[in-house]
């Protein structure tokens, strides 16, 4: 079922991204980059490095997201859980900045200090196909 849920993907979708904020859950839409077997977000426009998601993910980083899915049978919805880690790596970097175009609207050149690439390691989802109603845990081994 995991092949499924991967197939559901394309290479950037709308996603609402919840981290904590201590107690307090914070939601967010977020661009899900769908790169090789990788899934990645950009992010430090607004705020930079000491943005408040950043500083959320680096207290706690464990996330969860939540995508609709329409197709001719009605709706669904993929929710993807895992944790989130800041790349360092260059050509990780430059690879996801060069492919997404919209990164040169925030930021001038991959090396713009607040250029911040997040890599989301899934530990699992949940899956409800659009017109059923059965929800599937798929975990990531």
């Amino acid at each position: 079922m995991v092949e499924e849920v991967l197939s559901r993907y394309g290479e950037q979708q709308v996603v609402y991204l919840a981290t904590a904020d201590g107690m307090q859950p914070r939601v967010r839409p977020m661009t899900l980059i769908k790169m090789g077997e990788g899934f990645y977000m950009i992010t430090g426009a607004r705020g930079g490095v000491q943005a408040k998601k950043l500083i959320q993910l680096r207290s706690n980083p464990r996330v969860e997201y939540y995508m609709t899915l329409e197709d001719d049978d009605g709706d669904g919805f993929l929710r993807g859980e895992g944790v989130a880690t800041e790349v360092d790596d260059p050509e990780t970097r430059r690879s996801v900045y060069d492919r997404i175009g919209w990164a040169r609207n925030f930021f001038d050149t991959v090396d713009h200090p607040d250029y911040v690439l997040i890599k989301i390691e899934h530990t699992g989802f949940s899956y409800r196909k659009p017109g059923e109603y059965e929800i599937h845990c798929v975990p990531v081994e």
